[in-house]
């Protein structure tokens, strides 16, 4: 287009920005409105200005996804019942607001297993001290039956620590996920 670009009113912003987010290309809307594109740009840029000075509580937010990563968001949002990638985005954003809060299960499982792994530590300390007390007084490094057994049943132990972390692992991923639905879904309380 050749020469000055038509001036828009806030009105014709407010429309244009509501075309945009409903998903009209910037081209019809430059066609429709006798504008260039940069034009078209610039109104919704200037509606969101004026609209986050009016609402300071709000900010527009704009990025870039590959095709595919946005498919997967529809189908995920779709899945889920929501009507407009802007509600899923919205939802995405307030998310994370309680999402980072410890896991009080999560913590309390986590100092069973410091405990457990504390206990394991001070007794192969022991056994340790033990062996290099006998091997300076020129003794060779034997193992007794019952040092076997608990060497053994240390073992043993720290087997069953790690399944408790795995388990723990499990469960709190299965939980994150839960809580990011429910989030997503609207669901304020959240999942136990």
């Amino acid at each position: 287009m050749a020469g000055r670009s038509k001036k828009l009113t806030p009105a014709d912003e407010k429309k244009i920005a509501a075309s945009v987010r409903s998903g009209v290309p910037v081209t019809v809307l430059a066609t429709t409105y006798g504008v260039t594109r940069p034009t078209i740009y610039r109104a919704v840029r200037s509606f969101h200005d004026k609209e986050a000075v009016a609402d300071v509580s709000t900010a527009a937010v704009s990025f870039t996804v590959d095709r595919p990563s946005l498919q997967a968001f529809d189908a995920f949002t779709g899945r889920l019942g929501l009507k407009s990638r802007a509600d899923a985005l919205r939802r995405v954003c307030r998310v994370p607001a309680g999402f980072l809060e410890p896991d009080p299960d999560l913590a309390d499982a986590l100092r069973d297993v410091a405990v457990q792994l504390a206990a394991l530590g001070r007794n192969v300390n022991q056994l340790v001290a033990t062996k290099n007390y006998e091997v300076r007084r020129g003794q060779k490094l034997k193992l007794t039956k019952p040092q076997q057994q608990l060497l053994a049943d240390l073992l043993d132990h720290i087997d069953g620590v790690s399944v408790i972390v795995r388990e723990i692992e499990g469960k709190r991923a299965s939980h994150t996920v839960r809580r990011f639905v429910e989030g997503m879904k609207g669901n304020s309380n959240g999942v136990d």
